[in-house]
């Protein structure tokens, strides 16, 4: 027996190396070790009335063992990685916070050895709510058209959502689009919340967040001024005659479409009747608009019509001879031309009434000197015409000359 004992000290301890190298090699072959990336951080115990800003808390690596023996392969889905969101101060509410992460094998046969990052930031807000106004964006109006006063079945609405975005918000936009085609908009709008700067404010919800919006769309119009000019009917008084039309005001502004105006350039009246008128007279009629036209705003919508009345004007010519005046004593006139041809001309019935006898074409002779040559070519003669009548120039317009004779020169 003694030799089972002999240089025990060395048998034991080959005795042990022999176990832990075996120990080892059947360990080595029952389990395998590798990493595995992308495995997300999910959220849990979400304090009530709280919203989380920071929604994505992203992913950690997992090194883990897996048994030999297990076949199946790991994925992401094989750990569960957390956050638990109730360690959150809300006493710092909106305010970035560091929680740890919280690791659980999901799979048999898998456990995880470390991970990482182990830490995480979260942000967690207080949610709150009020009132923001509804705004209308209309966009890009076609061109050619003209927008009424838009009716909304709101015109404020409730904004709920985390207190630091929520203060951001101003209003709630409601955007719509015009048809070119001129056709009144009526339909139901999305309202999506902006702020100051007119952008989109996230995790914000609107309630209610359909409107209704109505929008009479018109065709667009312009002004144009045109003068008036009054119709007249009938015919005045026998030997009387229109000498004048004016109108109060003298031109109308009208609204219109620009194609319906294109084409306007004066506006008439309804007709103004003057049968046997023999004076003056002013009437109020309507002015006659064309169609797609209307007045403008101020505008009258009766205009006063003159119409100025007179006698009737004619004219006529006579044959007349031309008798001398003022011719000294004892000295004879003798004119070359013994007649001119004159046109009268003065209101019709004085005129038709007025005979040759009437007119006296005369050459003033007074202050020359019987026999002299050089009165010759300086005398025009004159013509006296009788009232309501004037005298035109005589068919000969250059001045004759006239020769005077006397017995003082002939001595």
């Amino acid at each position: 027996m003694r030799w089972i004992f002999r240089n025990w000290e060395l048998k034991l301890g080959a005795t042990g190396l022999a176990t832990i190298l075996y120990t080892g090699l059947v360990f080595s072959g029952s389990f395998t070790e590798a990493r595995i990336s992308g495995v997300p951080i999910q959220r849990i115990n979400q304090p009530n009335g709280a919203y989380v800003i920071t929604q994505d808390l992203g992913n950690i690596q997992v090194h883990y063992r897996q048994q030999s023996s297990n076949s199946a392969p790991v994925t992401t889905d094989s750990f569960a990685a957390t956050v638990d969101l109730s360690q959150y101060d809300m006493q710092r509410a909106g305010q970035q916070q560091s929680l740890p992460v919280q690791v659980r094998s999901l799979a048999d046969g898998v456990s995880w050895l470390d991970f990482s990052p182990t830490r995480v930031t979260v942000n967690l807000d207080v949610l709150d709510t009020h009132s923001v106004p509804v705004v209308l964006d209309r966009g890009t109006v076609p061109s050619g058209l003209e927008l009424g006063v838009p009716s909304l079945s709101a015109d404020k609405v409730d904004a709920r959502g985390p207190r630091s975005l929520l203060n951001q918000v101003t209003a709630a936009q409601a955007r719509v689009s015009i048809d070119a085609s001129g056709i009144d908009f009526n339909k139901q709008v999305r309202l999506v919340p902006i702020d100051a700067r007119g952008q989109p404010v996230e995790a914000v919800e609107l309630a209610p967040d359909v409107i209704n919006v109505h929008i009479p769309v018109t065709t667009q119009e312009t002004s144009k001024t045109v003068p008036v000019r009054p119709r007249l009917g009938g015919a005045t008084a026998a030997g009387f005659q229109v000498n004048g039309i004016t109108s109060s005001p003298a031109a109308i502004t009208l609204r219109g479409t620009p194609a319906a105006l294109a084409s306007v350039i004066d506006v008439t009246t309804d007709q103004v009747n003057i049968a046997g008128l023999a004076a003056s007279r002013t009437f109020t009629v309507k002015p006659v608009l064309p169609s797609g036209v209307r007045l403008a705003k101020g505008e009258p919508a009766t205009v006063g019509v003159t119409v100025a009345i007179g006698p009737a004007q004619a004219s006529r010519t006579f044959l007349v001879g031309i008798v001398c005046r003022n011719v000294p004593s004892g000295s004879s006139c003798l004119p070359q031309l013994g007649q001119i041809s004159l046109t009268v001309g003065g209101p019709a019935p004085a005129i038709a009434a007025l005979k040759a006898a009437q007119i006296t074409p005369f050459i003033d002779v007074s202050g020359l000197a019987p026999g002299s040559d050089a009165a010759r070519g300086h005398l025009a003669g004159r013509v006296r015409a009788p009232a309501g009548a004037s005298g035109d120039r005589p068919a000969h317009t250059q001045p004759k000359p006239v020769a005077l004779n006397g017995s003082s020169l002939r001595d």
